[in-house]
């Protein structure tokens, strides 16, 4: 699988992509090989990348997962920390969408 075929579009966070990477295209939720790590990602440049979850294991459906971030989060999820988007408000995306985020 290549690393396009392990994103989801994510037009709704346009607006924290315009905020962070300042590229003005829609973004996508990205994720890595072991179904982990995700990522807000500008399509056409990698380096611009912001962390929105880390599971603790692999997840058995990381584009569900992913299309649960895109989906359920908004700009005012990521404190102006640049951290990445707020664990509480991941959580809270991720159970609307029925998923635990404590589990893989």
């Amino acid at each position: 699988m290549s690393g396009a075929d392990r994103r989801v579009p994510a037009p709704e966070l346009r607006e924290t992509a315009d905020i962070w990477f300042d590229t003005g295209r829609d973004p996508v939720v990205g994720w890595d090989h072991a179904g982990r790590h995700f990522e807000l990602v500008d399509p056409e440049d990698a380096t611009e990348r912001l962390t929105l979850f880390v599971a603790p294991s692999a997840v058995a459906a990381p584009e569900r997962v992913a299309q649960a971030l895109a989906e359920g989060l908004a700009a005012c999820d990521f404190p102006p920390t640049g951290d990445g988007a707020s664990p509480r408000h991941v959580a809270k995306a991720l159970r609307a969408a029925g998923i635990d985020p404590d589990a893989p």
